[in-house]
This record gives C-alpha cells, structure tokens and sequence, in this order.
C-alpha cells in the first residue's frame, strides 16, 4: 500500500492539492496521513505552554472537519491525522526520518492559518527524501492524460528505480508520456549528440513508442520549459530534480518565479537518492 503525505493550511489551495492526489490515486490503495504545521510566537516563556497546546487542539480540530469534508471516500483509501509545530520543510524531515512516505503533496501557494507558499514547495524539493508532487490552485482535479519528463539531452536518462513513480501515474491513467529536452541553440548535434541514441534510451526505459522525444531550442532551460507548457496540454511535469543542477534552473527566481507562486501545472520532483 502507497502512503502518501498531504499538508494542509486550511486553504482552498491545499484542499485543491488533496483533491487532485485523491483523484491520482482513486483506484489504487493508499494510506493517506493528513499533516498540519503551526507556529507559536510568544516572547513570554510562561504564556508559550499554554499557547502551544491551544494551538494543537485548535490545530486538531481544523483537521477533523478538514477530513469530515471529504467524501466519497473508497474503501482502498484510509486517514490519518498528524500535526507539529514548526516549520513545513523540518517537520516533514523529521516525519520522513521516521517512517517512509511514498510521496509529499503540497499546495502551490496559501492563504490559510499557515501559507504554503513556493518557498516550501521548494524547500520540500531541495531537502524531502522522498518524492514531491507541488499542485497549484488553479489545477483541475482529473485523470492525467499528458505528462512530460524534463530529460537532459544529450544525458543519461535516471534509472528505473527512479522513474517507478512516474511510470505507475502513467499506467494508471493510460497517460501520454513526452520525453521533453531542451536544447542549447548552438549545439553541435553531429559531434555532441545522438538523437537515434536518445531514442533507444527511451525506448529501453519506457517501451518502444511508449515516450515521445521532444526537442524545444533555448539558452534558457526554465524558459524552454515554460514555453512548452504554455503551448501545450500538460496535465503533470516531472522532474529529476539534481540538489545543484537542474533545481536551481527550474526554481531560479528570475527565470520561473511563476512555477514556484503560480505554476502552470502539477509538478512532480522525484527523488534520485544523490
């Protein structure tokens, strides 16, 4: 059985994120655990017990009726209710070194009784041993039917270990997989690359006609791949996320500020182990 971690403030954007790993997973068994974070600010050591345990059963309620909101509820699914004081990015750290999750779910921005902003998307992203889905309010809950792999070309593809989570989200909705590259406008093919080499590596990973190659040209690798999503129908992006490498393109404020606060699609960081 899966198990899944959900974070919630409260918003309508975390509960949108909820929705769309429930729609994910509908016909596939999961324990689902329900994670509140909150914060206590206090100067007065003797208010900061007091203040903390009201916190938590407020925190506790908010949960239940949270959970009482969701219906339809199939019998493969179940809850849990979990809440911690501090911050997302070290509670969920802390949660993972105890005991493993398959995967963190996380709004893209918030507005609740503690915002789940792109910085902890982010922060999730660089530090979660795990694999991380960041949905943004605006995503619609339904089956994914288009996905595309940010791949490097040329590159090693990551290994099949790695690529698991992605592969079972594409079986399960019979998604379209489009294997997406970007490439630097100057680059020598003849003597960097070769395309039909791509092409078995993704047939090796994938199956053969199972992954599509995609090619956009831009000196920018967040700017290629922002124009592809927004000439394209993608339902989820997926990501290799390297700590120093790939990560830092995507996120670089500069560049794709609008994927960490208002991301265009669901994207889906898995976790390589380095």
């Amino acid at each position: 059985m899966k198990k899944v971690l959900l974070l919630t403030d409260f918003s309508d954007a975390a509960r949108n994120a909820i929705h769309f790993a429930q729609t994910l997973f509908r016909d596939t068994p999961v324990e689902f655990s329900l994670l509140h974070v909150y914060q206590i600010e206090t100067d007065a050591l003797y208010a900061a017990a007091y203040l903390l345990d009201e916190a938590k059963d407020a925190s506790f309620q908010h949960l239940h009726e949270e959970l009482n909101a969701i219906t339809d509820i199939p019998a493969i699914h179940s809850y849990r209710l979990l809440n911690a004081p501090g911050t997302p990015v070290t509670v969920v750290g802390s949660l993972l070194e105890r005991e493993g999750y398959d995967l963190v779910v996380v709004g893209a921005t918030g507005a609740g009784l503690f915002p789940v902003l792109g910085s902890v998307a982010t922060g999730l992203i660089r530090s979660a041993e795990t694999n991380v889905l960041v949905v943004p309010e605006s995503a619609k809950n339904k089956a994914i039917r288009q996905v595309v792999l940010a791949v490097p070309y040329p590159g090693t593809l990551p290994s099949a270990d790695v690529l698991k989570p992605l592969l079972d989200i594409k079986a399960i909705g019979k998604a379209e997989l489009t294997a997406l590259s970007i490439v630097e406008t100057n680059f020598d093919h003849a003597e960097k690359g070769d395309f039909e080499e791509h092409r078995r590596d993704l047939a090796a990973q994938f199956g053969d006609g199972q992954a599509t190659p995609y090619f956009i040209m831009d000196d920018n690798i967040g700017h290629g791949i922002e124009t592809y999503l927004e000439n394209n129908q993608v339902d989820l992006l997926v990501t290799v996320p390297h700590r120093k490498s790939l990560l830092d393109v995507l996120w670089n404020r500069s560049v794709t500020r609008q994927l960490a606060y208002n991301p265009l699609v669901p994207l889906l960081a898995l976790h390589d182990g380095n």
